[in-house]
C-alpha cells in the first residue's frame, strides 16, 4: 500500500493528543486506524457527498425526519416520499405531512411504521410555515447552526448535521453514540462525557483530534459513523474490554 508521506504513523505509544496514544494502524478504531483508513477513502469524499436534500429547505426537512431514535434508512424514506409528493413547501397541511407520515414504509421488505409521525408533522409544519425562510444565513456555517438552534424540534446534533451537509463545514461536528463510541475507544472522549450536557465541549474535543490527525473533521465524522454503525456490536465488545 502506497502511503504519502504525510499519512506516515509514528510509533504506537507516541502521543497524538495528551494522554492519547496513535496505537497500532491495525488494531481497529486507534488514532492510527483512523489515518489509515481516512487516506484508503480520499476518493469518497466530494463537496457535496453529504448532500440529502436539492436546496436548503430540503435539507433542513430531512434532517428533522432523520436523527435520535430514527434509523438512517427510514428518515431517508420518509424525507422522498414527502418530496416526491411536493409536501415539503410554504403552505403546507399539518394534516397533509402527518397522513404521508402514517403509511408505513417498505425498507428492504420489511413493512415499518414511521416514529413519532405527529411530533415530526408537527416540526415540519412550523418550519415551513412559521418562518421566514428568505432570511436564512446561509454564507457561514456557524451563524447558520444558531439559527437553526431556534427552530423547533432542532438541537445541536441536528443543527450541525444540517451545517455539514449542506457548507461542508469543518467547524461543526455531528456527535452521536457510534461517534462517542469511536472517541471512547481512541481515547479521545471519555465515558463521562455527555452529548446532551457536554456537546460544545465535545466537539471541540472531536475537533483538535481530526486536528491532530491532519484531517478534514466533516469527513472523519461521516467515515466513523459508517463504520460504527456496520460494527456497532463490535465496537460494544471492545468497550467492554477496555473496563
Amino acid at each position: 500500500m502506497n502511503i504519502p508521506a504525510s499519512y506516515c504513523i509514528p510509533n504506537a505509544d507516541e502521543d497524538i493528543l495528551p494522554g492519547v496514544k496513535w496505537g497500532r494502524c491495525e488494531e481497529l478504531f486507534t488514532p492510527a486506524y483512523w489515518k489509515i483508513q481516512y487516506h484508503l477513502h480520499l476518493e469518497d469524499f466530494c463537496p457535496t457527498y453529504y448532500r440529502i436534500g436539492n436546496s436548503l429547505i430540503e435539507e433542513i426537512c430531512a434532517c428533522l425526519l432523520g436523527g435520535y431514535g430514527m434509523p438512517s434508512e427510514l428518515g431517508l424514506a420518509a424525507f422522498k416520499r414527502l418530496r416526491d409528493s411536493n409536501l415539503l413547501r410554504p403552505g403546507i397541511k399539518h394534516q397533509e405531512l402527518l397522513s404521508a407520515l402514517l403509511t408505513p414504509f417498505n425498507i428492504n421488505g420489511r413493512i415499518i411504521k414511521y416514529r413519532f409521525p405527529n411530533q415530526k408533522a408537527n416540526f415540519l409544519n412550523s418550519f415551513l410555515n412559521g418562518r421566514n425562510l428568505s432570511k436564512i444565513p446561509v454564507d457561514n456555517d456557524l451563524q447558520l447552526r444558531e439559527w437553526l438552534l431556534t427552530v423547533q424540534g432542532i438541537g445541536m446534533k441536528t443543527a450541525s448535521w444540517i451545517v455539514r451537509n449542506w457548507l461542508s463545514s469543518n467547524n461543526v461536528a455531528i456527535l452521536d453514540i457510534h461517534i462517542h463510541r469511536a472517541g471512547m475507544i481512541a481515547g479521545f472522549f471519555s465515558p463521562e462525557d455527555s452529548i446532551i450536557k457536554d456537546y460544545e465541549l465535545m466537539e471541540k474535543k472531536y475537533l483538535a483530534f481530526s486536528n491532530a490527525l491532519k484531517v478534514d473533521p466533516a469527513n472523519l465524522d461521516s467515515l466513523i459513523w459508517l463504520q460504527l454503525k456496520m460494527a456497532n456490536s463490535l465496537a460494544i465488545n471492545i468497550l467492554k474490554q477496555k473496563k
